[in-house]
């Protein structure tokens, strides 16, 4: 400390002390101060040196601290190679003036330039340019009408980088201005308008100087159908429709923004950020898609990019046509809906690649059910803007890269991703959505949920005759089909003491095989043109854990759709409990518990009912006893399958008769027909008797072995 210093223990003071700087300031910027000292500081009272060579101030009690009414500028010291700086209290010696003051506000434009780089025509380039003039703001506005990311009624319009907005809509510009430069009667032209036409060519003649190269080279280049990978930010315009590839399908996007940028592997490619259309289950909305053009030497025609402007397209208005048909079947497609399909579908592997598989028969399309049941893979939406939502209300009334995915910046609305405040939409809300416009209808997505292609979906080719060819009494046929439909029509108007307990229909099937109970439920279902779901022991596996929440889901996906759940040789989870066997009790009691709570219809079939746990007694509302074909059923089976059968047969009624008496189940009949028909069309011949018998002494000797063993069986357990 220096000699004559005084400190704050010197002086014996008991409260804690705070030092603080008393350097005079050369331009009396700071709180209030007295010929450069801070109030309340005596001119006399000692400084504390320290060991840098600066001095402190004088020292202060707690209640005086943050107390005086006042600011202090702290400025930014000089930077080092680092850039790090210290904090200073004067300001920076080689401050400029303020330029843009009240003077500078009178300018219609003001224009910024920057040194040019690696340019060697000219030294200064613009950096911005600040639209002042209201008039000019005006006239932009029509020009810029629609442009994303532009409002033209700030107080400071300003553009910059390579003045994309202006650029894009470069056509529209010129024609205001030669609409100003050739009005229709020139003696109504006001002074305002004069006015307007000057700023206007005062802008375009700055951009032209600037930017002359550009404009000229991209729409020559654009007249000529190829463009240049520097130059692509010239044909993309935000907003604008744009094709490409998807999947083998025709795409159209909107496009949102673009940039240049690289790809996962570094390579440079031109980003386009663009929107499509999909349903979540509860409304329409948008959903974001990052398609890439690689970067390219020379020159490229435009309709051979992996993506380009839809106006450009060669067939504009036939493909046009062609995506609003689909986009019109993809609306249709919205909620729960039971079709057939003959195509691909393909579903998210678990490293994030397309696992394919053929589909060919009947789907559920239900977005809102993927989304309940497969949560990591579902879809959700952004709602449409206001102006998309009021476009869709007006026209209603009148009218892949590889890497595509690697960019996620530019997108200034929700992305979705999540379903509104984390819950499903209520069923009762799911068709309360306005219609689609045309151009939505274009750009809508060309796939509905679970990943099957619009195009492929059919209407389903119901089997009518199914229900008449189910051979069993007419009075048991009667009442099974009336007891479904009606459950199906009402099944809301009963319920248990515990809500959402004991909705449900079970009914149990029971008989020895090839008797038709697989084939009631099947002929139900079509009968009543619901889905069938069909589940076995193996598609819920034998884990209790797993069982459970697949078996939860099934069922709850089988109320959803109003579908009939077949559970077909439910032997395995009907058996009897019993001491020794922990596991397969465990999945008992959850069939026994789940069961209470499933509000569809169920079938369950079995050959062995003798096995069944009481407790499924009380749980099943309908059995029924399928006895062994009589000679009678046996000969509608025969009749009924070579009805069926477009091959041309010669069997007489008296034939029928004959094998009638021989006693086999339905699917041995079926069997027997189907190996005799192969027999048939390997002769080049009509399916005659002959060919029936041939086939029965061929297999005889597996039938009576099956017959012994049954016989053996009935022995031993008698």
């Amino acid at each position: 400390m220096a000699p004559g210093a005084i400190s704050g223990l010197e002086k014996g003071l008991d409260e804690p002390t705070i030092m603080i700087s008393s350097k005079r300031l050369s331009n009396g910027l700071g709180g209030p101060t007295d010929n450069g000292i801070p109030l309340g500081q005596d001119e006399d009272e000692p400084l504390v040196a320290l060991p840098n060579g600066e001095t402190t101030g004088i020292t202060l009690k707690d209640a005086e601290i943050g107390m005086q009414c006042g600011y202090k500028n702290l400025y930014s010291g000089k930077e080092d190679k680092r850039g790090r700086f210290q904090w200073q209290d004067t300001p920076p010696d080689d401050l400029g003036t303020v330029v843009e003051d009240a003077e500078s506000a009178k300018w219609a434009l003001l224009v910024r330039n920057v040194k040019a780089y690696n340019d060697p025509r000219r030294v200064l380039k613009i950096h911005s340019i600040v639209v002042q003039s209201p008039l000019l703001k005006g006239l932009l506005g029509e020009v810029l009408q629609g442009y994303p990311g532009v409002t033209v009624e700030l107080d400071r319009l300003e553009f910059s980088g390579r003045f994309e907005p202006i650029i894009h809509r470069w056509s529209e510009f010129k024609g205001k201005i030669e609409e100003l430069q050739h009005p229709r009667d020139a003696s109504l032209q006001s002074k305002k308008d004069i006015t307007t036409r000057e700023h206007a060519e005062l802008l375009q003649t700055i951009l032209v100087k600037e930017f002359q190269d550009v404009v000229e080279v991209g729409q020559d280049m654009k007249a000529k159908g190829v463009m240049t990978f520097d130059l692509l930010w010239t044909l993309f315009q935000p907003g604008s429709l744009i094709y490409t590839r998807q999947e083998n399908q025709d795409r159209v996007f909107k496009l949102h923004s673009s940039k240049y940028g690289e790809d996962r592997h570094g390579n440079p490619v031109f980003w386009l950020t663009c929107k499509y259309v999909d349903f979540d289950g509860s409304k329409f909305g948008t959903i974001k898609l990052n398609l890439s053009i690689h970067s390219y030497a020379g020159t490229r025609t435009i309709t051979s990019l992996s993506a380009f402007p839809f106006a450009l397209h060669r067939n504009t208005k036939e493909l046009s046509e062609r995506l609003v048909t689909r986009g019109t079947k993809f609306e249709s497609l919205a909620g729960s809906h039971y079709k057939g399909y003959s195509g691909i579908g393909w579903k998210q592997g678990s490293f994030g690649e397309k696992d394919k598989y053929a589909v060919k028969g009947r789907v559920i399309v239900d977005t809102y059910g993927w989304n309940r049941f497969n949560a990591n893979n579902g879809i959700y939406v952004a709602p449409f803007t206001q102006k998309e939502q009021a476009t869709s209300n007006r026209n209603s009334y009148n009218e892949e890269s590889p890497d595509d995915d690697d960019y996620e910046g530019g997108y200034d609305e929700c992305d979705g991703g999540m379903p509104a405040d984390g819950a499903f939409a209520d069923d009762e809300e799911e068709h309360k959505f306005p219609p689609l416009s045309t151009e939505q209808k274009l750009i809508a997505t060309h796939l509905v949920r679970v990943n099957l292609f619009v195009n492929a979906i059919q209407e389903v080719t119901w089997s009518g005759g199914a229900f008449d060819s189910l051979v069993l009494p007419s009075k048991q046929k009667e009442l099974i089909l009336g007891f479904t439909e009606t459950q199906s029509k009402h099944r809301q108007t009963f319920d248990d003491v515990i809500e959402g307990k004991g909705k449900g229909i079970i009914l149990l099937l029971c008989g020895p095989p090839g008797v038709g109970k697989t084939l009631t439920a099947e002929s139900v279902a079509e009968e009543m043109k619901v889905p069938l779901f069909m589940m076995s022991a193996g598609d819920l596996g034998l884990d209790a854990r797993s069982v459970e929440s697949k078996l939860q889901s099934i069922l709850e996906m089988c109320t959803r759709w109003n579908a009939i759940l077949l559970l077909d040789e439910a032997d395995v989870f009907l058996e009897q409990r019993s001491l020794h066997e922990l596991d397969r009790n465990r999945l008992v009691s959850i069939f026994l518990r789940i069961l209470e709570y499933y509000e569809g219809i169920m079938f369950l079939t079995t050959n062995r009912v003798n096995t069944f746990d009481p407790a499924f007694q009380s749980r099943i509302h309908i059995s029924l006893d399928y006895p062994e074909l009589s000679i009678d059923s046996r000969k509608t089976v025969w009749k009924n399958f070579l009805n069926q059968t477009q091959q041309e047969n010669s069997i007489t009624d008296k034939q029928l008769d004959q094998l009638a008496l021989m006693n086999m189940n339905g699917r041995q009949i079926k069997n027997v027909l189907k190996t005799a028909q192969l027999l048939a069309s390997r002769k080049e011949s009509p399916l005659t008797h002959e060919h029936v018998v041939t086939v029965l002494d061929v297999t005889q000797h597996l039938h009576n072995s099956t017959m012994e063993t049954e016989r053996a069986r009935s022995a031993i357990f008698a």
